[in-house]
């Protein structure tokens, strides 16, 4: 065997280990090693069958007279029974090492076994040692205590199984040692030995302690506010060395509080050391913004009434407002508080959010597709949105955002002077919104192809966990989809503004029109639109079963989709359509009006009413998409054909409506129950409802609503 290239292979071997240590957890690594062992193990008995002459005809002969060659190849000196003793040191302590060094790229395991054992301190030399304040302190422990193990796993903090002796080595020696037999003792203290020599998962080991109340008093109203106002310190520690790692003071109005920022702070710590955890989810260093995003996600609730809903979300928005101000917030808490801004009608804002996290985390694809869709929003001239005056600077803070981190290609975009009155976007700064938004949709289309994601898989390890979902069929291509309705939404847009160009055919033009067509049983008008019929073979214009449809796509079922954001974008896509036609005479026939809203209210029926929807309230985001604005903003007096076309869009609405709240009927419901009772109880009902439901202030007329 030739020594040169045994050393080769063996340095080789060490390299690629290190490297899955390196990119791969410890499974893995044990995997790809005993792999790489039982490899080794079978070259060395063929070897030693083909080459030595010593094996004998056996299997084992030939393992030997292999490990005897490999020996020699490695250590000249060491023939025979050294040789094969400093093969193993070597092995063994190489492969601690390697243990070691995977161990050392993951996160730390969260240790809560202090919070059990410890106890609420207090101040014995205090003059008052009222034992009720005593009683009060422990309970409030015991709370944060509690607390803290449901609110640490609902930041994602990676928390498993804790065994009683606090490590897996300790936990077999006590098994040893109870085992009743005569060595059990010797073979506990064997196990503990190397287990103290073996590399452990590294620890974090959580310590609160509450500062005993001051106020002593016996006023109800100094205790009511004792147990409001509590400082909290929190203490992180490595159990294993007895090293502290860091400590922090919080303060908080209530045991609520409490709880959440020590959680954020405890996920901030833990996310700063696991390269598993992408760079958006951790923010600032005292972890307040992961803090706000629990607190804000425990203000919501499900009550019947439209308005307490409302009232949630303002809280939502105040809470998050706080610590999104501040450039080192964590991108996901960004992300949440824009979703809140769309539901509330402020789409600026909520553009503002989108661009700072395509500044600062640019493969943070959810963002960007959010940002994508609130660029198309903004840039429709029929949606009714407005930069009021108040909104201009922070529209101009987003054009230049957009522009320092490359979506915006040319000269910096301006819009007009803070202060000037409201604006409306010109239509050249329009196609440049557009054009970045069908970027960004093609960026992230490329991001989530199968090859990119079997690479980012493998090279990106914060993005390993992210990505696994999109390795199965189903799950990418209902995301694709969606990608590809909104680029059919985009190029109509766009085709609506460059109307001195031929309009641009979207990726993938020919499965974007199976997919509507799968869903609406007509996709031909998207291909009349934006003129591209070349591109089309004779489609099955028939419209299927829901259940036929909500399967995975391949090569010979080609009309289906399991994707609900198809659905609704193809929706706003025949929005979109419908604004496009309204300078044409046969686009305003009342005919087909009503038949591209039937068409709208068809995909948006298959977006809501699909089993995958993450929409929590559909009502209330689609009445305040401004896509689908112009379908319900009209009054009734103004009817007309329009307004008579677009009434199976405001019926669809109105029955979402009461999906989203079944326990309060609509205003409109109400006038229609008043006025189908007889004349001399036309009003009885509606005023049993009112009596039903007295924070509602109902309407005599639906025009009113």
């Amino acid at each position: 065997m030739n020594s040169s290239l045994a050393w080769a292979v063996f340095l080789l071997t060490i390299l690629v280990l290190g490297l899955v240590g390196y990119h791969f957890s410890l499974p893995t690594l044990r995997v790809i090693s005993a792999s790489t062992a039982l490899a080794v193990a079978g070259y060395l008995s063929w070897y030693g069958l083909t080459y030595t002459g010593k094996s004998g005809g056996s299997l084992s002969g030939g393992f030997i007279a292999g490990v005897d060659a490999l020996s020699k190849a490695l250590f000249h000196a060491l023939p025979g029974t050294d040789g094969w003793i400093a093969i193993a040191v070597l092995l063994v302590i190489g492969y601690r090492e390697l243990e070691a060094w995977a161990l050392h790229n993951q996160a730390r395991s969260l240790d809560t076994s202090a919070l059990a054992a410890g106890r609420a301190d207090s101040n014995a030399d205090d003059a008052s040692g009222d034992d009720e304040d005593a009683v009060s302190d422990k309970a409030d422990y015991d709370r944060l205590a509690a607390e803290l193990k449901f609110r640490l796993p609902a930041v994602e903090v990676r928390a498993p199984a804790i065994l009683p002796g606090g490590s897996r080595a300790g936990g077999l020696a006590s098994i040893a040692e109870a085992s009743g037999f005569a060595a059990g003792g010797l073979a506990g203290a064997i196990i503990n030995f190397f287990g103290m020599l073996w590399p452990g998962p590294r620890r974090l080991r959580v310590r609160v302690w509450i500062e005993p109340a001051t106020d002593k008093t016996s006023n109800k109203s100094n205790k009511s506010s004792k147990s409001r106002d509590r400082r909290v310190t929190v203490h992180l520690d490595d159990p294993r060395t007895g090293m502290s790692i860091a400590t922090k003071t919080l303060a908080a109005c209530d045991i609520d509080n409490a709880a959440s920022g020590v959680a954020g702070y405890v996920a901030r710590h833990i996310f700063t050391g696991d390269r598993t955890a992408p760079p958006w989810c951790t923010g600032a260093a005292d972890g307040r913004d992961l803090a706000a995003l629990l607190l804000a996600r425990q203000v919501r609730s499900y009550p019947d009434l439209e308005t307490e809903v409302c009232v949630a979300r303002r809280r939502q928005i105040a809470i998050l407002e706080g610590v999104t101000r501040s450039p080192q917030c964590a991108g996901v808490t960004r992300y949440e508080l824009g979703q809140l801004y769309d539901l509330t009608n402020r789409h600026i804002m909520a553009l503002l959010k989108h661009a700072v996290n395509r500044a600062q985390f640019p493969r943070f694809y959810r963002g960007r597709y959010r940002l994508a869709m609130s660029l198309e929003m903004i840039a429709n001239a029929h949606s009714g949105v407005r930069i009021r005056k108040d909104d201009v600077e922070h529209f101009n803070l987003i054009l230049e955002i957009l522009w320092k981190c490359g979506v915006l290609k040319g000269e910096r975009p301006v819009l007009g002077e803070p202060g000037s009155g409201d604006a409306r976007l010109p239509d050249d700064l329009r196609k440049r919104l557009l054009k970045a938004a069908w970027k960004e949709l093609l960026a992230v289309r490329w991001y989530l192809s199968l090859p990119m994601i079997l690479w980012h898989s493998f090279w990106r390890r914060a993005e390993r966990s992210i990505l696994q979902p999109y390795w199965r069929l189903p799950y990418r291509q209902a995301f694709h989809d969606g990608v590809y309705a909104a680029l059919m939404l985009v190029a109509v847009r766009r085709a609506e503004v460059e109307r001195d160009r031929s309009p641009r055919r979207p990726r993938r033009a020919r499965t974007s029109l199976r997919v509507a067509t799968a869903i609406t049983g007509d996709g031909m008008v998207f291909a009349q639109t934006l003129g591209i019929g070349s591109v089309l073979i004779k489609l099955d214009r028939r419209l299927r079963p829901v259940t036929t449809t909500l399967r995975t796509r391949h090569w010979y079922r080609r009309y289906r989709s399991r994707s609900w954001q198809a659905g609704y974008n193809l929706a706003c896509a025949y929005a979109a359509v419908m604004q496009a036609d309204a300078a044409s005479e046969a686009g305003r026939e009342p005919a087909r009006l009503r038949t591209l809203t039937e068409q709208i209210v068809t995909c948006l029926e298959f977006a809501v009413c699909n089993p995958e929807c993450e929409i929590e309230r559909p009502g209330d985001w689609i009445g305040n998409d401004p896509d689908f604005s112009f379908l319900h903003s009209r009054r009734p007096d103004e009817k007309d054909d329009a307004w008579q076309a677009y009434e199976p869009f405001r019926k669809f609405l109105e029955i979402q409506k009461l999906r989203d709240y079944p326990s309060v009927p609509s205003p409109r419901s109400v006038w229609e129950i008043g006025q189908s009772c007889d004349a001399g109880q036309a009003g009885a009902a509606p005023a049993v409802l009112r009596d039903q439901q007295p924070g509602v202030r109902w309407p005599v007329d639906p025009a009113a609503s």
